[in-house]
């Protein structure tokens, strides 16, 4: 191995880190607007609604995000996104010191910035993987998104641990430590813009017919949006589940939610193997079916460790399913439509579980939390079924 090589390895080993750190700490900041909602306010419907901020504001920003990532440097527009959410952090830390109507803004506040950071964040980085990876996007991909998992999976516990020791302040201060170190890890990592010939809106329009004429990642592309679904229940129910059915205190409940980053990981880590006997397509779906059935059985659980098997296997469809379909999409976009396209993807991450998550919060306003699980699960994988009859490019796709 060369220096040239070396120096390549370096600066992706130091991206995945700071990819880890950067997605940990903002759903650290997910979590804390959804719990401090929930525990502090006892108020579902804010909960839902401060999440759907969080991943509502890309569904106007992150049209845009795309286009600025083919056009500058993706390295310099995360650590934009860093910015805000320290921003982001820094409200919330004020609203917790505050009561009243004021408060309540300043949490809404937060849990927008973080929506601007979440808009920006993640096609920046999907897009400077595709810069770095070179021809080792499949597998690369598969491991930039189980680091991503494991920060979805070990927020959680760690906002517990930091609960137990210091509260709010002490949740608020990781977080925000976090992405200080994700923004050393990113310095000199040097990154050119593709340069632009054209207004942001017109290759907005540009990237979405490249999406629109290419069976496979248009197929895909709404796959992801079926698996997404999942994710809003997952982070505004099963707090709520753990609490009012199983009983679980503040750090169990935050064990027994982070037991999802096992099942993510172990879903991620196994995605291609088991692609290459089931069939890469058909693995996808398979696993979207597995993501259903394992919600659908938590809802009839009311036994610790049983609750905690269906989220194992809800988490590892989940898992291996995201992870196939991130590889799908940087190793098949051309490289020039890359931050257009990995926007949309981001896009569908974001605002389905937003989207998903307010609908959670308002159904839990209306339904007792397990018909509410229940009715979450049964209708994902109604869905999924449906998608496996349709999606018939992606069902025979084979890499």
């Amino acid at each position: 191995m060369n220096v040239k090589e070396n120096y390549n390895q370096g600066q992706i080993i130091r991206f995945l880190a700071a990819s880890f750190l950067g997605f940990l700490a903002g759903h650290l900041t997910n979590y804390s607007v959804i719990l401090y909602a929930q525990d502090v306010w006892n108020a579902d419907a804010l909960a839902g609604l401060g999440f759907g901020l969080c991943f509502g504001v890309p569904l106007i920003l992150g049209w845009f995000a795309g286009a600025w990532c083919d056009s500058y440097s993706p390295q310099k527009l995360a650590q934009g996104a860093h910015v805000s959410f320290l921003v982001s952090l820094g409200l919330l830390h004020l609203s917790s010191r505050m009561e009243g109507k004021f408060a309540v803004f300043l949490f809404l506040l937060g849990a927008g910035f973080a929506g601007v950071g979440w808009s920006i964040l993640a096609p920046a980085r999907m897009s400077l993987l595709g810069r770095l990876a070179g021809e080792r996007q499949v597998k690369l991909a598969v491991v930039f998104n189980i680091l991503v998992m494991l920060g979805f999976g070990a927020a959680p516990p760690i906002l517990a641990f930091c609960r137990k020791i210091n509260s709010w302040e002490m949740v608020h201060l990781t977080g925000i430590s976090l992405f200080f170190i994700a923004m050393v890890l990113l310095l000199g990592i040097q990154t050119k813009g593709l340069g632009k010939n054209s207004s942001a809106w017109d290759r907005i329009l540009r990237g979405v017919s490249y999406a629109k004429n290419h069976t496979l990642l248009k197929q895909t592309l709404l796959f992801s949006i079926v698996i997404y679904c999942s994710m809003g229940p997952v982070q505004v129910m099963m707090p709520r589940f753990a609490k009012g059915v199983l009983g679980l205190g503040e750090l169990e409940r935050g064990f027994f939610l982070g037991a999802l980053a096992v099942a993510l990981l172990v879903g991620g880590g196994v995605s291609l193997k088991l692609a290459k006997q089931v069939g890469y397509g058909k693995m996808i779906l398979l696993a979207g079916l597995f993501c259903g059935l394992g919600f659908l059985g938590i809802g009839f659980s009311s036994i610790v460790w049983v609750s905690v098997l269906f989220l194992l296997f809800s988490g590892f469809g989940a898992g291996a399913s995201i992870s196939l379909i991130v590889a799908i999409l940087q190793s098949e976009v051309a490289t020039e439509y890359r931050g257009r396209l990995v926007s949309l993807y981001t896009i569908t991450s974001q605002v389905v579980p937003a989207a998903s998550g307010l609908l959670s919060g308002l159904l839990l306003v209306k339904l007792p939390i397990t018909t509410a699980v229940i009715g979450a699960g049964a209708t994902l994988t109604l869905i999924v079924i449906f998608s496996t009859i349709r999606l018939e490019t992606l069902r025979n796709y084979e890499v």
